[in-house]
């Protein structure tokens, strides 16, 4: 096969939004994938309020509206059992969509843009020569292909072989998370919000349990706790889910007469973005590249931000006709610039909200003590918290800002 500008590994909402920019922009980009679309994601299915502009830019709005479901505010409980509702502002709302539906129609939108695409493509390993990733080599209807490009992406996920190999992979318990999700009708007591319950010490720090909505009695249920924390607790993460069923009236109220759609299926994440994910014509993008939130670990709006970036790099990479190390580094600004102060907050609420059942409580109750009758976003409230009360100096945009 001929050589491409960019080679993209990852058809997913990160690779999917960067060939998409990239191919507007008129660079000659291949992308690949290992499964066939639509396929299914691991994920709480939310895709927050902020994103909106970057689907209306990809033309995909009105059909992520037409499949979606609207939210219209976020939840969130202690181990008091005393919640407190955010309610969005007049005419905003998150989505929640499946992930085949929503991955798909991101894919779909790139292709159209005339990028060049292979399914069922299996990367192993990324060529390098002297040290200068040049392509990438993979099983292919049953062969060994080597696709070879000026520029490499990886955007095929946290899982990714190829991240390990450039070294981009993190690996730290207390930012590894585990992500438990099923799919559950006659789930009781739901609204129109999304819901993050923090019932117990042993989800610390940062862990919950989630909740969805899909419909009025449907909803993406799910467990979301840091490897280190799952360790300590002594259960496995679908034990986790039960026992708050079993032990906590809102979890009995919202699990008690559920019923199982399918099975649960659950994944690694890790979080943050704490080191450097670009070498020598080769960057990351997405979950490829740690950039989960550390916080709600939320991905899909820091994969397709990231994606956005990887786009400006390439472009620019290849009017300087330069894939080195060096220049490739200006990558690392672009993330920081978009991603940086938002995983900023975050550590810090993760070191100072939600890290005790004691600070989790604080923050609900000064919600409602100020914001009762107040339409805002729960990120603009703990933004207002963290500054009024714990006295956080700084920004607190996060990557899907307006």
């Amino acid at each position: 096969m001929r050589k491409h500008q960019v080679l993209i590994v990852g058809a997913g909402v990160g690779g999917s939004t960067a060939a998409f920019h990239m191919a507007k922009a008129g660079l000659d980009v291949m992308m690949v994938e290992k499964e066939q679309f639509p396929r299914d994601k691991v994920c709480g299915d939310g895709q927050v309020q902020g994103i909106h502009p970057l689907l209306k830019s990809m033309g995909v709005y009105d059909e992520i509206e037409k499949y979606g479901y609207k939210c219209s505010g976020t939840l969130f409980s202690d181990d008091r059992e005393i919640q407190y509702t955010y309610n969005y502002p007049d005419g905003e709302f998150a989505f929640a969509t499946p992930r085949y539906i929503f991955d798909d129609i991101i894919n779909k939108a790139a292709l159209k843009q005339g990028v060049d695409y292979l399914e069922n493509f299996e990367a192993t390993e990324v060529i390098t020569r002297r040290g200068q990733a040049i392509g990438v080599r993979g099983i292919y209807d049953g062969k060994v292909v080597e696709l070879e490009a000026d520029l490499v992406v990886l955007a095929n996920g946290s899982h990714s072989m190829l991240a390990r190999q450039m070294g981009f992979y993190e690996e730290d318990p207390n930012y590894v998370f585990y992500g438990l999700r099923g799919y559950y009708e006659n789930v009781r007591g739901l609204s129109d919000v999304i819901e993050f319950h923090y019932p117990n010490k042993l989800f610390m720090p940062a862990g919950y349990i989630w909740l969805f909505p899909l419909g009025k009695t449907k909803a993406n249920v799910g467990v979301f706790i840091t490897e280190e924390a799952l360790r300590k607790s002594g259960m496995t993460s679908e034990e986790l889910l039960w026992w708050w069923r079993d032990n906590y009236k809102i979890g009995r109220e919202r699990m008690g007469e559920a019923r199982e759609i399918g099975k649960l299926k659950g994944w690694r994440l890790p979080t943050g973005k704490h080191k450097a994910v670009h070498g020598s014509g080769v960057i990351a993008v997405g979950d490829a590249g740690n950039m989960i939130e550390p916080l709600y670990g939320g991905g899909l709006p820091h994969a397709m931000m990231s994606g956005v970036c990887a786009s400006r790099m390439a472009a620019e990479a290849i009017v300087a006709n330069d894939f080195s190390e060096e220049y490739l580094r200006k990558y690392e600004d672009y993330i920081e610039e978009t991603l940086g102060s938002g995983y900023k907050i975050q550590e810090y609420l993760r070191s100072i909200v939600f890290d005790t059942e004691e600070h989790i409580s604080e923050f609900i109750d000064y919600s409602i003590e100020n914001f009762t009758d107040v339409q805002l976003s729960g990120g603009d409230g703990m933004a207002k918290f963290v500054h009024d009360v714990k006295g956080f100096v700084g920004s607190s945009k996060s990557a899907y800002s307006k």
